[in-house]
């Protein structure tokens, strides 16, 4: 038997009330275990118990994860993250001389929230990839821990750099024959929009090779890759809902349509790699060949090695030998 949850008292602030309220939606849901939540989106137990843990916010794609994976609705517990975000980090509002013991005002703030139990639209999914996995609606985008939220919403910087130096992104975009072999057969047009994705963050695993090699695999760099049976599409074969969640801010209004321009996809590419790195560290085999892995599959195959793993051995090893066409020789110091 799994360990029980500590008690959560909502009176003790937003943060508190948001995770339980989130525990509740799990409740109202038939209270499935994290494995089996799991099972049903790309992230592990541990990470879904996290987001009810009530020590800090979930990001948004964790928190539509978990939501979606429960029968909830995405959109509005994105706007309930957003809004305790808010109420946990701006400064407190002064109390008048004498009333230290006065209720705090953010008791009251989200008193007018909707119920959270699950949403009367929520239907069953397929379990299907990662791809297939993730909510139809809108959240503000799919990180798989906080340290990579600027990242994932389109900053190019590092974790932990908000702002980076914009001299050394241009010399990585204009040097990229430091980044991938220039007589491999990777069509010069997309070659810096792959050197960008590759260089998106420091986790040695993501590479513009890599990237490329995705992308060979995934669709022969064909721009116009068009697969509606898996709703998959353009040069990453992303799946346009999830698609929106690696996009930058601006652009996550909406599902964008197909065709999806390589402009969009790759970078977007990129995002997730940096995004589900963290997920995969200490994983037995080949770092960089989880990441293509998850990528095709998702996180939680990776983790558990098993037989949906040995399934797409074959595309694994395509990523392999194409990662090693597009790797340079030796990179300069």
């Amino acid at each position: 038997m799994g360990r029980q949850e500590r008690p959560l008292d909502p009176l003790r602030g937003p943060l508190a009330r948001f995770a339980h309220d989130l525990r509740e939606l799990r409740r109202q849901a038939g209270s499935p275990p994290y494995r089996l939540l799991a099972a049903r989106t790309h992230y592990s137990a541990s990470t879904l118990a996290a987001a009810a843990a009530g020590h800090r916010l979930p990001s948004a794609a964790v928190l539509a994860a978990f939501v979606n994976a429960c029968g909830g609705d995405p959109e509005y517990w994105e706007q309930r993250r957003l809004d305790t975000h808010n109420l946990i980090t701006r400064p407190p509002a002064s109390l008048p001389e004498g009333d230290a013991h006065a209720a705090p005002p953010d008791v009251a703030a989200a008193s007018d929230h909707r119920p959270a139990g699950p949403s009367a639209e929520a239907e069953p999914r397929r379990v299907l990839g990662w791809r297939h996995r993730l909510p139809p609606r809108r959240c503000a985008g799919l990180i798989a821990v906080v340290t990579f939220g600027a990242l994932v919403l389109g900053d190019t910087a590092p974790p932990g750099d908000t702002r980076p130096n914009t001299a050394t992104a241009a010399t990585r975009l204009r040097d990229d024959a430091r980044w991938l072999r220039t007589d491999a057969g990777i069509p010069p047009r997309y070659r810096q929009l792959i050197v960008q994705a590759g260089t998106m963050c420091d986790d040695p695993q993501v590479t513009p090779a890599l990237v490329a090699a995705i992308l060979k695999v995934e669709s022969g760099f064909d721009p116009d890759l068009s697969d509606p049976a898996r709703d998959e599409y353009g040069i990453a074969r992303w799946t346009p809902r999830v698609l929106r969640y690696y996009l930058p801010p601006n652009r996550q209004g909406a599902v964008p349509r197909p065709p999806l321009t390589p402009e969009e996809s790759i970078p977007a590419l990129g995002r997730m790699l940096c995004a589900i790195a963290p997920e995969l560290e200490g994983v037995p085999g080949d770092p960089a060949l989880n990441l293509a892995a998850a990528y095709r599959t998702a996180t939680w195959v990776v983790q558990q090695q098993g037989p949906a793993l040995k399934r797409i051995q074959p595309y694994v090893d395509s990523v392999h030998t194409n990662l090693l066409r597009y790797r340079p020789a030796a990179n300069p110091a």
